[in-house]
């Protein structure tokens, strides 16, 4: 197996293990706060790399440089985190999923604004990314807080997949270990705040922070190294549609029309910008 489809099927498991994380993620906020959640999750993720970060830094290997790299990132994908928490407490976690898959169509419209190449497919996407978002809230009252925060949340999460692929390149483990770090950090913020976890609650933040942040997170930032942007975004579009799934198959919700046209709205709006910049990246 070469390197770059070794890093496809490593984005693929990620967005597998991403798009189970909604229903758990909708599972621990029904019990504990999105701070404690948020936090706990990303205290959790630290502690697990911790011994690999004093094995590195005994042996001489450590790389502070990527570690700082790490923490920016950090910032952004705990803001996303947060958001994403805070606004799935209102909201189903497939809703919270196809809104959180509108950050590719941030990705593509911050490259297209950046390189000046906005053209009529860009237009179109975010035209049909709109309709998507307004189908799939329409029933459940408009733009409600828990879509607003979600929202919000889906740029955060924009940011962390650019300056992923600018930072992919540094050593995994320290990136990995400063992208938890932000959020480790609130930890104790969270339990004076009184963040009391349930043994429940306490097994589904758990999983997600072995799957869905260790684990998901590594297979991201490794699959990326091999993968253009755009490969990656593509293959990210099918977590939503496994959110669907993992909810449907624990009976959180059940499936409706306007789940799939609005949500079908948003992949289509998220494929068609991923092929502008192909297109344009072709033309160059």
């Amino acid at each position: 197996m070469n390197k770059r489809v070794a890093g496809v099927v490593s984005l693929v498991v990620a967005t597998i293990l991403w798009g189970s994380s909604f229903s758990f993620i909708k599972l621990s906020v029904t019990d504990v706060s999105p701070l404690t959640y948020s936090s706990l999750r990303s205290f959790i993720a630290v502690i697990l790399l911790t011994p690999i970060i004093l094995l590195k830094m005994y042996r001489g290997v450590l790389s502070i440089n990527s570690l700082y790299k790490g923490f920016i990132v950090g910032i952004a994908y705990f803001l996303g985190l947060f958001l994403q928490a805070a606004g799935t407490v209102y909201t189903t976690p497939s809703l919270s999923a196809f809104i959180t898959g509108l950050n590719s169509v941030h990705v593509h419209l911050y490259i297209a604004l950046v390189e000046r190449n906005y053209g009529l497919i860009d237009g179109i996407a975010l035209l049909l990314a709109l309709s998507g978002l307004y189908v799939l809230t329409s029933p459940s009252g408009g733009l409600t807080i828990g879509v607003l925060l979600i929202f919000i949340g889906s740029i955060a999460w924009a940011a962390q997949i650019i300056l992923v692929s600018r930072y992919g390149s540094s050593s995994i483990i320290e990136i990995l270990y400063g992208m938890f770090l932000p959020g480790a950090l609130t930890y104790p913020f969270a339990l004076i705040l009184g963040g009391a976890v349930g043994i429940e609650a306490l097994i589904y933040i758990t999983y997600l922070a072995v799957a869905c942040s260790v684990l998901a997170t590594f297979f991201q930032v490794w699959g990326q190294r091999y993968v253009s942007p755009l490969t990656a975004a593509l293959i990210f579009l099918l977590e939503p549609v496994f959110a669907l799934l993992f909810s449907l198959a624990m009976g959180l919700e059940g499936i409706e029309p306007y789940k799939v046209i609005g949500g079908g709205l948003i992949v289509i709006a998220t494929y068609l910008s991923s092929m502008a910049e192909l297109s344009s990246n072709w033309l160059k």
